[in-house]
């Protein structure tokens, strides 16, 4: 079934901790590609916190030039580290600041989802039958 865009006021941040590493910076923007074709009546954009461009500022701007009213942030960590305890808070209450009447919220880190347990078990399950073939 094919998705009609809506509307495109709703924008996706996904923000990971970056890195130097070119190939697992280029991950999270195929990530964000594949959401954005999962959604598109979403605008989808990603950003680092360190190492590697687009930073979180840029990419809210990018966002809101794009016409996205209401931005959710998703925190692509496995914990509530220092960036998802100080650093994103501030930098979203700054983005707030500078963009007045636009929503944003975050979700809770990534490794807070219970559905992680089934694809380690999965994992397992793959490697225990690779072991059992060879």
């Amino acid at each position: 079934m094919s998705k009609t865009p809506v509307s495109r006021s709703r924008g996706l941040l996904i923000v990971d901790h970056g890195t130097r590493s070119e190939a697992a910076n280029e991950r999270l923007a195929a990530l964000a590609e594949s959401v954005a074709n999962e959604r598109p009546e979403w605008l989808v954009r990603h950003a680092h916190m360190e190492l590697a461009a687009p930073d979180f500022e840029q990419a809210i701007d990018a966002l809101v030039r794009s016409g996205a009213s209401e931005i959710f942030v998703h925190l692509h960590f496995l914990g509530a580290g220092f960036h998802v305890r100080e650093s994103i808070p501030n930098l979203v209450e700054a983005a707030r600041e500078r963009h007045p009447g636009v929503e944003i919220a975050t979700s809770d880190p990534l490794g807070h989802d219970p559905r992680l347990v089934d694809i380690v078990i999965q994992r397992l399950d793959a490697h225990e039958a690779r072991d059992e073939e060879g």
